[in-house]
Formats: C-alpha cells, sequence, structure tokens
C-alpha cells in the first residue's frame, strides 16, 4: 500500500506543461501584471482621495451632512484590505515568469499557492460583501422611513 502512494506521488510530481499551455501561462501572466499594477494605481489614488478628505473634512462638514472623515476611513479601510489580493496577482505573475524562465516546476508551484490565495481571498470577500448587502439594503430604507417623519 505505501509503495503504492509513494509511486502515485512520483508520477504526479513529472508534470509537463506542453507548448500551448505554456503560452497561456505567459500571456496570463502578462495581463496578472497589468491588473495588479493597475490596482496599485488606483489604491494610490485612494489613499490620496481619503487623506484630501481628512484635510477638507473640517471645510466640508459645515456644508454637506455627510460625515466625511467616517467616508475617508472606509476608504483606508478598503485600501489596506484590497492590497493582499493584488498582491497575490502580483506575485502570481512574477513567479509565473520566473518559472517559465529557468524552466522551475518548484517556482511554477509557488505561483499557483499566489493565485490561489488570490481567488480565495476575492472568494471570501465577495460571500461578505453578499451577506452585508441585504443587511446595508434594510438599514437604508429603514433611515428613509425615519427620516420621512
Amino acid at each position: 500500500m505505501e509503495t503504492l502512494e509513494v509511486k502515485e506521488h512520483q508520477d504526479r510530481s513529472e508534470l509537463v506543461l506542453e507548448i500551448q499551455a505554456e503560452t497561456y501561462l505567459l500571456e496570463t501572466r502578462k495581463w496578472t501584471k497589468f491588473f495588479a499594477i493597475l490596482a496599485f494605481i488606483f489604491m494610490g489614488i485612494g489613499v490620496l482621495s481619503s487623506i484630501s478628505m481628512f484635510m477638507a473634512s473640517s471645510f466640508i462638514t459645515a456644508y454637506s451632512p455627510l460625515p466625511m472623515t467616517g467616508i475617508a476611513v472606509f476608504y483606508l479601510i478598503f485600501t489596506g484590505v484590497s492590497f493582499f489580493p493584488i498582491y497575490y496577482l502580483l506575485q502570481f505573475s512574477n513567479k509565473a515568469k520566473e518559472a517559465l524562465l529557468y524552466r522551475n516546476s518548484q517556482t511554477l508551484t509557488e505561483a499557483m499557492k499566489y493565485i490561489k490565495s488570490h481567488f480565495k481571498f476575492v472568494g471570501i470577500m465577495t460571500i461578505v460583501m453578499l451577506a452585508l448587502y441585504p443587511i446595508i439594503i434594510i438599514m437604508t430604507i429603514m433611515f428613509g422611513a425615519s427620516q420621512s417623519f
């Protein structure tokens, strides 16, 4: 029984990518790097926006019913949470490039770990947001109903 498990493990460690699979991986790597860089740029814009909201909140609060400081804090939290999946995406791109360049299966395994982490994080955040939507809708309706009286 033990020899069968060892043989199965040895067979799985000899994965060979066809040329077309390498081409797909190379193209995917380029797009993931593009999206990661673009997302980091938008994160920077988000941080700058939240800083400017903090600075302008004392002036705008008198004219706006919305708490600008609260919105700025939300932007910072959202930007901080967004960092991790974007980082994983960039790491996938870098590791996939290295794996294809040096034909290293261990580096390809690391790349796949990062893309798994990216999608796992995005999936969990999607579930959390879907769970929050009904709560937000109910609270918005309750707030709107209380304002009409």
